[in-house]
């Protein structure tokens, strides 16, 4: 699903009328971020146990989706070392990437505690927030995801 996702991104997108509802003013044949969100979970399925990603996923989609449109809605305190990023958002980010992170570790392990999903949830969101809300020059789709995962398989 994921390479017929990121060929979709590749090959059909750039052809489509609708593009420009899907690319940022500065992208002109290519959508760096669509390509980088498929390519690095594609990355992460061939690396890490189905549950991580799947959580890791949640934390991508929900969070760092989210902060975007929380941060950029809502007037908020800017962050002291990134001006781009505001405390609202980073809020939205670690509420909305722990819910959909502890949903997918309890539909992927129904066998886990739910208090133990909550906080493996949590505490990987927390980390991929603070990520997230750095000023660097990595794309946040695979700063975020690879993060993510990684911090998760740490802690768990």
């Amino acid at each position: 699903m994921l390479l017929l996702l990121l060929f979709i991104s590749v090959v059909l997108v750039p052809k489509m009328k609708v593009r420009s509802f899907l690319y940022r003013n500065l992208e002109q044949r290519y959508s760096f971020g669509g390509i980088t969100y498929f390519l690095v979970l594609l990355v992460l399925v061939l690396i890490f146990p189905a549950y991580i990603v799947a959580a890791s996923w949640a934390i991508l989609a929900l969070g760092d989706g989210a902060a975007t449109l929380i941060g950029k809605n809502f007037k908020a305190k800017e962050l002291p070392w990134n001006k781009n990023k505001s405390y609202f958002g980073s809020f939205a980010f670690l509420i909305f990437g722990t819910l959909g992170a502890f949903i997918l570790l309890k539909w992927m392990m129904p066998e886990m505690n739910g208090n133990d999903a909550f906080w493996l949830g949590f505490r990987t969101s927390i980390v991929a927030a603070i990520v997230e809300s750095l000023p660097l020059k990595i794309n946040d789709n695979v700063s975020v995801a690879i993060t993510s995962a990684v911090v998760m398989y740490l802690l768990s």
